[in-house]
């Protein structure tokens, strides 16, 4: 597998792990746009026999290399286990999601380890699940970035055109008014917010 386009992509020696994981696999990768509903997402071709691994490319390395061995974990658990007889992040996922993590902590600057080791022992099928690795991993090169969580209740703030009020805390999300439409939603913690 020609992995040249992708070390632009990943942290210093990341590589090394992604060749390993990949070895014997026919695997397509594509690095797409930003989406606004995953971070990547795997996939098995079955009319090609190929695995399909898709990372947005908007990710910084470690958030991009973190999802990556996300998806890997997908691949390495379709491989390993019947499909149909267990779910997308079950167990059999989380054990190996966790293998990988803990195998690759080197590729992690070290304010970041001990997040992902803990991410490892108690995996998440979402990223935004894990606030302490989100909130490293995701954020913006931007040291001025607000997330909901910083927002005292009551607060007015804007993700793109919508306009809501921070209300309560339900577990990782927190309940929000959209003031146009009156309708409630659950946000993410981390969600990243513009105070108004």
């Amino acid at each position: 597998m020609n992995l040249e386009h992708l070390i632009s992509y990943l942290p210093i020696n990341a590589d090394l792990f992604v060749r390993n994981w990949l070895e014997n696999h026919f695997v397509t990768l594509k690095i797409t746009q930003r989406r606004e509903t995953k971070l990547g997402d795997y996939r098995k071709l079955l009319a090609s026999n190929r695995h399909q691994i898709t990372v947005n490319g908007d990710l910084n390395p470690y958030a991009f290399f973190f999802v990556f061995t996300h998806e890997v974990a997908h691949l390495k658990t379709f491989v390993q286990f019947d499909s149909r007889t267990i779910n997308p992040h079950g167990k059999e996922w989380k054990a190996i999601f966790g293998k990988l993590l803990t195998e690759s902590i080197h590729v992690y600057p070290d304010e970041l380890k001990p997040y992902i080791l803990h991410h490892a022992k108690h995996p998440k099928a979402s990223l935004g699940a894990d606030i302490n690795v989100s909130k490293f991993i995701i954020a913006d090169k931007n040291p001025t970035q607000t997330y909901l969580e910083d927002l005292e209740d009551g607060t007015v703030f804007s993700i793109g055109k919508r306009v809501f009020q921070k209300e309560s805390k339900r577990k990782l999300r927190y309940l929000c008014l959209e003031l146009k439409s009156k309708k409630k939603y659950l946000i993410s913690a981390t969600a990243t917010v513009n105070k108004l």
